[in-house]
């Protein structure tokens, strides 16, 4: 677990030390009151925004990166990345679920991204069901009732 250190004031008027402590709400080490104020701080990165941007923009440069995308105001972090197609491979496509193919090699473990765009958008009235899936099977495929109880009358 990460300890965060903090900034504190005593609310002691004849001391009103400020200090630093990892424990919440510690006691003031000059006068040893438990009143004490945390001082918020940080979070202000307005400045090393700029920096930040540049700094990543060269070491994408030097390694070599071109991946590597530092977003700009209205827009995604992450870019979406174009499917991969299987052309010039060995290994076909597996379809998992509906949506769900990748070349994977059946003989050796691996984790490899979706070949195909995956979209299960939809629009829903309030108080109205879904609309029933030719691909995807309903709650009910796949629930099996155990035992059940019916109280009597």
């Amino acid at each position: 677990m990460t300890e965060i250190i903090r900034s504190w004031q005593c609310q002691n008027s004849r001391c009103a030390q400020e200090f630093t402590a990892w424990e919440q709400y510690p006691a003031c080490p000059g006068c040893g009151c438990v009143r004490v104020q945390w001082i918020p701080g940080g979070g202000h990165v307005q400045g090393t925004a700029k920096a930040a941007d540049a700094e990543l923009r060269a070491l994408a440069d030097c390694f070599k990166m071109t991946d590597i995308n530092s977003a700009h105001r209205d827009e995604r972090a992450k870019p979406k990345l174009a499917p991969q197609h299987n052309a010039g491979r060995s290994v076909p496509n597996v379809q998992f679920a509906p949506g769900f193919t990748a070349p994977i090699n059946p003989n050796a473990a691996q984790c490899l991204p979706s070949t195909s765009t995956v979209n299960f958008k939809t629009r829903v009235a309030q108080g109205q069901r879904l609309a029933a899936s030719r691909s995807v099977p309903g709650v009910q495929a796949g629930t099996a009732i155990e035992a059940s109880y019916r109280p009597p009358r």
